[in-house]
């Protein structure tokens, strides 16, 4: 029997364990936390590809992260 593809999903925690792996290697443990911070927001995000074909699995990802630090800007900033 052939293997069958992995899932969306799937790819999608491969390339979150990676970037994972990646911030326990910068030398600012601020930077780090923020890293490991923002990579948390994507389960939120992934859901809506269920509905939706993803591009490419950091997708989800960089999608979760540019709406966490537009959040974060948001309520800085007031109700701009």
């Amino acid at each position: 029997m052939g293997r069958t593809a992995p899932s969306s999903r799937v790819l999608v925690e491969s390339e979150l364990e990676r970037l994972l792996r990646v911030s326990r290697h910068l030398r600012d443990p601020g930077d780090r936390g923020l890293l490991e911070d923002l990579l948390r927001s994507v389960h939120r995000v992934l859901d809506a590809y269920r509905y939706e074909a993803m591009g490419d699995p950091l997708e989800p990802i960089l999608v979760a992260m540019i709406l966490e630090v537009a959040r974060r800007c948001r309520e800085r900033g007031g109700n701009e």
